[in-house]
């Protein structure tokens, strides 16, 4: 491995690697087929294993410190994007990590290594927001005690350029935030500072007496006030809409929808949507981008709808199936633009959709207590994943009130402590 690692090195362009390791998985793959087949299952095991959250606790319960460290390096890079149970995991174990190395100043060596792998992998964009202020202070540390030394060096990450994430630089009154991680140990409570108030602690949670409180609806909105003038971009809503063009993958057409208003692009169909193409007089749109346009915009106009037939349904018992449709067309729809104070009165889209992620929560919940096996890949690990992508997008999207966002972080931090201490009874 050493040898192979050292000829990889000699490689400076990514195309030059790629050739390499073709070739000498290749060589490997007819001249020892046998250790072929026991290295690739090995590594499959491993990425299984290291996106299982239940499996964790055995090897950071009965390794050393030092091991610890190079098991959570390993296993961040096999951890997926879309799994936030185990990144969750893989956080407090990493801050416990980061907390040792800064109070005591000992292996800070290795606590760089965790640190420049974060900051390099897409996968870990989550673990980095979340640990960015730790992420700086060991670096500020490391600078202090080996200033003319690289910790890490280019050698050793020769890979490293090449995992860097397509940036999208989109400004936009929903833009994301960053929530300040706090400096202290994790306490088994996760608790967080959240949006500069005092911190959370699960230890005061009432997971059995909290209420979802009604809220008023806001009056309908008439088309006849609409202002012939009024364009995405008067409205502020451009950024937002631009968004949600990338998450269709129709944002090539961005052209057609910065020249309509919030409202006409609501109610595009196929039967008008030639005339708003006229109205723009510009390029034309292919029959399949056509298709995808009012289909999509159809989903717009019928979010308010389906939130309400959501909000009824989530009032009773609903199966685990239907729990996992519910949460996937939430998460599909919160990448839709909501529409902000230019484009209609009041926050009865945001209100709805806390309501709905109460009600969920409280679904959720009811099932872990009566389940006896959780993993990532079965159909309960599968909704508190998507349950937790949409407190994501529901965090990172300014457009929702502070209460609204603080209500819906509750929630998702009860459930992953939930997660949390059932691991642990099972540990």
């Amino acid at each position: 491995m050493k040898q192979f690692a050292n000829v990889m090195i000699h490689h400076k362009c990514f195309k030059e690697r790629q050739g390499c390791l073709t070739e000498s998985l290749d060589h490997f793959s007819i001249e020892y087929p046998e250790l072929y087949s026991l290295l690739y299952m090995e590594i499959k095991k491993r990425g299984m294993e290291f996106n299982d959250p239940n499996k964790m606790f055995k090897w950071l319960t009965t390794s050393t410190s030092n091991n610890n460290y190079k098991k959570l390096h390993e296993a961040l890079i096999f951890v997926k994007k879309n799994n936030i149970m185990a990144q969750e995991q893989y956080i407090i174990d990493i801050k416990h990590l980061l907390c040792q190395a800064i109070e005591k100043k000992t292996n800070i060596n290795e606590a760089v290594k965790i640190c420049r792998l974060i900051e390099k992998l897409p996968n870990l964009t989550f673990i980095n927001g979340r640990l960015s202020n730790l992420i700086q202070e060991v670096t500020r540390l490391n600078a202090y005690y080996r200033p003319n030394t690289l910790m890490v060096t280019q050698e050793k990450y020769f890979m490293a350029n090449n995992f860097k994430p397509e940036q999208q630089n989109i400004q936009t009154s929903q833009q994301q935030q960053t929530l300040v991680s706090p400096y202290s140990l994790v306490q088994p409570t996760c608790t967080q500072f959240l949006h500069g108030s005092s911190h959370f602690s699960l230890n005061h949670f009432g997971l059995g007496d909290f209420e979802i409180n009604s809220f008023n609806k806001c009056p309908a909105f008439d088309l006849t006030q609409l202002l012939p003038n009024q364009t995405v971009v008067s409205q502020e809503m451009d950024g937002a809409v631009m968004k949600w063009l990338y998450y269709l993958r129709i944002h090539k057409y961005q052209w057609f929808f910065n020249s309509l208003s919030y409202h006409e692009i609501e109610f595009i169909d196929e039967d008008n949507i030639e005339g708003f193409i006229t109205k723009v007089n510009k390029n034309s749109i292919t029959k399949g981008a056509l298709s995808k346009i009012c289909l999509s915009c159809k989903e717009l106009r019928e979010r308010p709808k389906k939130l309400n037939d959501l909000l009824m349904t989530l009032d009773s018992e609903v199966p685990l199936t239907e729990l996992c449709e519910s949460i996937k067309y939430l998460r599909h729809i919160l990448n839709y633009p909501i529409p902000n104070k230019n484009c209609v009165i009041g926050d009865k889209l945001q209100q709805d959709i806390v309501c709905v992620m109460g009600k969920l929560f409280y679904q959720l919940q009811a099932n872990i207590c009566v389940t006896n096996c959780l993993s990532a890949s079965n159909p309960l690990g599968y909704c508190i994943n998507k349950y937790l992508l949409c407190t994501m997008l529901i965090n990172e999207n300014q457009i929702f009130m502070r209460n609204q966002i603080e209500k819906v972080l509750y929630f998702a931090e009860s459930l992953k402590y939930k997660v949390r201490i059932m691991s642990l009874c099972k540990k």
